[in-house]
């Protein structure tokens, strides 16, 4: 991390290169969109670039990385506000099976109540059940404290519940697990 403050692009190229994957897949579940994505995740860097000397505490460069990253996204959504729409694939389900034809528009029903949430809950559901990300590596990147990201959570779980219910049968499933 020294030698990346310093100017050393082989080490920035690596902290960058490490934490990439990650990045665009924040991005990518946050904006629906992969060109989006690809475009949040690469400005997230440059920002990220520019402001690694103002890093106090090197050994956060993740966290700190991944708020760029979801403060990119979030700037991206309210710049363009509207409702991102998740590509469907419909075409490349209807060879399969009826039964997986389902469950993968259930998984559509839950990513468009995902996307129906405001971008500060969005974010939370993303780094938690897309990422696995505990309360407080929620709250380091979102630079809240882990009892408000469990709140953001609680919040989000209800509004998706709400956005979900109207749904019977297996969409209703898949709501209650991502709820848990």
């Amino acid at each position: 991390m020294s030698a990346a403050r310093s100017g050393d692009s082989a080490a920035v190229t690596a902290l960058i290169r490490a934490a990439w994957p990650t990045a665009y897949r924040i991005a990518h579940l946050m904006l629906s969109d992969s060109a989006a994505a690809e475009d949040a995740a690469q400005e997230a860097c440059a920002r990220a670039l520019s402001a690694i000397d103002t890093l106090r505490r090197p050994d956060r460069f993740v966290p700190w990385f991944y708020r760029i990253v979801v403060n990119e996204a979030k700037r991206r959504l309210r710049a363009t506000a509207r409702e991102v729409s998740f590509e469907t694939g419909l075409a490349d389900s209807q060879d399969s099976s009826c039964d997986e034809a389902s469950k993968h528009a259930d998984r559509i029903d839950v990513r468009r109540a995902i996307n129906a949430l405001e971008p500060a809950l969005r974010a939370a559901i993303v780094l938690r059940h897309y990422l696995g990300m505990s309360s407080a590596e929620i709250g380091q990147i979102l630079c809240i404290s882990p009892v408000t990201a469990r709140w953001r959570l609680m919040v989000a779980h209800r509004k998706l519940r709400a956005l979900l219910k109207p749904a019977t049968g297996p969409e209703f499933q898949v709501a209650e697990e991502l709820c848990r």
